[in-house]
């Protein structure tokens, strides 16, 4: 499903270049449940944004399900955002505004899809967030935003779920609930790419990537 071949990753701050990621490769495959874990600024966030299409690579390329992104066109890269990719990040990013319903529904309103009304319900109900569905997201615990946030990625039924430091914010148990949830997902056929610290939660991944100073070492 994602081919990753000798990906490099530079930003330039002056005349300095600084190496996010030294040559990264590696393939995924479709229904893979993999853990990626690596001390902060080993490359894990921008390795996921590139294959999320949220960055691009400085060298090397980057195949999805057969489409090269280093070749894509910025119209193209949103459209495989939108029809085979969920993000699900660490702070949440809510809309304050909207209740879990419509914070929940935004990603399907810009994909213009009709009849999405039950699909909703459907995700809210899966995700133990029935009770919550007209609160706002500062009504809402840590765990139960995190659970929305799932839930938005989901909308519009990505292929791959993609998820940087999902439970950074989260305690314990909430961290090993959010865990459940990937598991379940990836037993339904979700390809789910899950950038962690927490090394216990890594090992319930069944294949874990470590990465060490932009590199890919295990």
């Amino acid at each position: 499903m994602i081919e990753i071949k000798n990906i490099k990753k530079i930003y330039k701050r002056g005349a300095e270049k600084l190496y996010a990621l030294k040559g990264i490769d590696c393939s995924i495959e479709k229904g893979e449940f993999i853990a990626i874990t690596g001390p902060s600024g080993s490359g894990k966030s921008t390795f996921l944004h590139i294959i999320g299409c949220l960055d691009s690579p400085t060298e090397g390329e980057v195949i999805i399900d057969g489409i090269n992104i280093k070749n894509s066109k910025k119209k193209d890269l949103i459209n495989i955002r939108r029809q085979k990719i969920g993000f699900v990040f660490q702070n949440f990013y809510l809309i304050p505004g909207l209740n879990i319903y419509e914070n929940i529904a935004l990603p399907v309103l810009f994909s213009r899809k009709k009849n999405y009304r039950k699909k909703i319900l459907s995700l809210i109900e899966d995700l133990g967030l029935s009770h919550r569905i007209n609160h706002k997201p500062h009504q809402l615990s840590g765990g139960e935003m995190q659970r929305v946030a799932i839930a938005r990625a989901l909308a519009n039924e990505p292929e791959i779920l993609l998820a940087d430091e999902p439970t950074g914010s989260l305690d314990t148990e909430n961290s090993e609930r959010i865990f459940e949830i990937f598991r379940t997902l990836n037993n339904k056929g979700l390809t789910i790419i899950v950038a962690t610290h927490n090394l216990d939660l890594a090992k319930k991944a069944p294949k874990v990537f470590k990465f060490k100073d932009g590199l890919l070492v295990k």
